[in-house]
Protein backbone atom coordinates (compact mmCIF):
# COMPACT_ATOMS: atom_id res chain seq x y z
CA UNK A 1 0.00 0.00 0.00
CA UNK A 2 1.06 3.47 -0.31
CA UNK A 3 1.46 5.95 2.29
CA UNK A 4 0.16 9.02 1.44
CA UNK A 5 0.86 10.81 4.92
CA UNK A 6 2.85 9.76 7.57
CA UNK A 7 2.93 11.40 11.17
CA UNK A 8 6.09 10.87 12.71
CA UNK A 9 6.68 12.11 16.71
CA UNK A 10 4.07 14.62 16.08
CA UNK A 11 3.95 17.69 19.21
CA UNK A 12 2.10 20.84 19.53
CA UNK A 13 2.11 22.91 22.83
CA UNK A 14 0.37 26.21 23.78
CA UNK A 15 2.62 27.68 26.37
CA UNK A 16 3.76 24.93 28.65
CA UNK A 17 0.30 22.99 27.86
CA UNK A 18 1.58 19.74 25.79
CA UNK A 19 -1.59 18.95 23.27
CA UNK A 20 0.38 16.20 20.99
CA UNK A 21 2.44 14.42 22.10
CA UNK A 22 4.71 11.51 20.16
CA UNK A 23 1.90 11.14 17.65
CA UNK A 24 2.55 8.60 15.33
CA UNK A 25 0.25 7.22 12.42
CA UNK A 26 -0.15 6.67 8.55
CA UNK A 27 -2.59 6.74 6.02
CA UNK A 28 -2.66 4.53 2.76
CA UNK A 29 -3.70 5.69 -0.79
CA UNK A 30 -7.35 4.63 -0.43
CA UNK A 31 -8.16 4.59 3.40
CA UNK A 32 -10.61 6.64 5.20
CA UNK A 33 -9.41 7.93 7.91
CA UNK A 34 -11.59 8.66 11.28
CA UNK A 35 -10.16 10.53 14.58
CA UNK A 36 -12.56 10.18 17.49
CA UNK A 37 -12.55 10.91 21.36
CA UNK A 38 -13.31 12.72 23.90
CA UNK A 39 -13.63 16.81 24.00
CA UNK A 40 -10.47 18.74 24.55
CA UNK A 41 -8.69 15.13 23.56
CA UNK A 42 -6.73 17.13 20.92
CA UNK A 43 -8.52 15.67 17.39
CA UNK A 44 -8.88 18.89 15.95
CA UNK A 45 -5.75 20.60 17.11
CA UNK A 46 -3.72 16.85 15.07
CA UNK A 47 -5.87 17.77 12.30
CA UNK A 48 -5.01 21.97 12.11
CA UNK A 49 -1.61 20.57 12.36
CA UNK A 50 -1.78 18.19 9.90
CA UNK A 51 -3.01 20.84 7.41
CA UNK A 52 -0.10 23.69 8.50
CA UNK A 53 -3.47 25.62 10.07
CA UNK A 54 -1.24 25.46 13.52
CA UNK A 55 2.06 24.87 13.23
CA UNK A 56 3.62 21.92 14.97
CA UNK A 57 5.92 21.96 17.80
CA UNK A 58 8.22 19.04 17.01
CA UNK A 59 7.93 15.97 14.49
CA UNK A 60 7.65 15.27 10.94
CA UNK A 61 4.55 15.15 8.75
CA UNK A 62 5.11 13.58 5.18
CA UNK A 63 3.35 13.49 1.97
CA UNK A 64 4.33 10.71 -0.64
CA UNK A 65 7.24 10.86 1.50
CA UNK A 66 8.51 14.49 1.61
CA UNK A 67 8.42 16.60 4.48
CA UNK A 68 5.99 19.27 4.02
CA UNK A 69 7.05 20.92 7.30
CA UNK A 70 10.65 21.91 4.86
CA UNK A 71 10.22 25.67 3.97
CA UNK A 72 10.61 24.90 0.48
CA UNK A 73 7.05 22.96 0.20
CA UNK A 74 4.62 24.86 -1.49
CA UNK A 75 1.76 24.43 1.37
CA UNK A 76 -1.10 25.50 -0.70
CA UNK A 77 -0.43 22.88 -3.05
CA UNK A 78 -0.48 20.48 -0.25
CA UNK A 79 -4.00 21.70 1.12
CA UNK A 80 -5.43 21.06 -2.31
CA UNK A 81 -4.49 17.32 -1.94
CA UNK A 82 -5.80 17.08 1.59
CA UNK A 83 -9.67 17.06 2.24
CA UNK A 84 -10.67 17.53 6.28
CA UNK A 85 -14.08 17.94 7.32
CA UNK A 86 -14.68 19.40 10.82
CA UNK A 87 -17.44 18.77 13.07
CA UNK A 88 -18.78 22.42 13.04
CA UNK A 89 -18.17 24.04 9.52
CA UNK A 90 -19.85 27.72 8.22
CA UNK A 91 -21.26 28.57 4.80
CA UNK A 92 -21.35 32.11 3.52
CA UNK A 93 -24.90 33.24 4.38
CA UNK A 94 -24.77 35.91 1.61
CA UNK A 95 -24.13 33.40 -1.01
CA UNK A 96 -26.61 31.28 -3.13
CA UNK A 97 -26.11 26.96 -2.69
CA UNK A 98 -23.68 26.57 -6.14
CA UNK A 99 -21.67 29.62 -4.82
CA UNK A 100 -20.72 28.08 -1.67
CA UNK A 101 -20.01 24.88 -3.85
CA UNK A 102 -18.09 26.71 -6.60
CA UNK A 103 -15.95 29.60 -4.03
CA UNK A 104 -13.57 27.07 -2.53
CA UNK A 105 -12.67 25.33 -5.63
CA UNK A 106 -12.25 28.70 -7.58
CA UNK A 107 -9.90 30.22 -4.56
CA UNK A 108 -7.93 26.69 -3.24
CA UNK A 109 -7.81 24.72 -6.93
CA UNK A 110 -7.77 27.72 -9.55
CA UNK A 111 -10.58 26.27 -11.39
CA UNK A 112 -12.18 28.35 -13.56
CA UNK A 113 -16.38 29.18 -12.59
CA UNK A 114 -17.39 27.57 -15.20
CA UNK A 115 -15.32 23.60 -14.33
CA UNK A 116 -16.50 24.93 -10.64
CA UNK A 117 -19.93 24.61 -11.25
CA UNK A 118 -19.77 21.86 -13.49
CA UNK A 119 -18.11 19.74 -10.96
CA UNK A 120 -20.50 21.06 -8.14
CA UNK A 121 -23.62 20.74 -10.65
CA UNK A 122 -22.25 16.60 -10.68
CA UNK A 123 -21.87 16.36 -6.31
CA UNK A 124 -25.54 18.06 -5.87
CA UNK A 125 -27.61 16.04 -8.45
CA UNK A 126 -25.68 13.11 -6.26
CA UNK A 127 -27.20 14.68 -2.71
CA UNK A 128 -30.48 15.52 -4.45
CA UNK A 129 -29.62 19.22 -4.28
CA UNK A 130 -29.30 20.02 -7.99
Amino acid sequence: MEKIIEIHHLSKSFGKNEVLKDINFSVNRGEVVSIIGSSGSGKSTLLRCTNLLEKPSGGQILYKGKNILEHSRDISAFRTKLGMVFQQFNLFNNHDVMSNCVIGQMKVLKRSREEAEKIALKYLKVVGMS
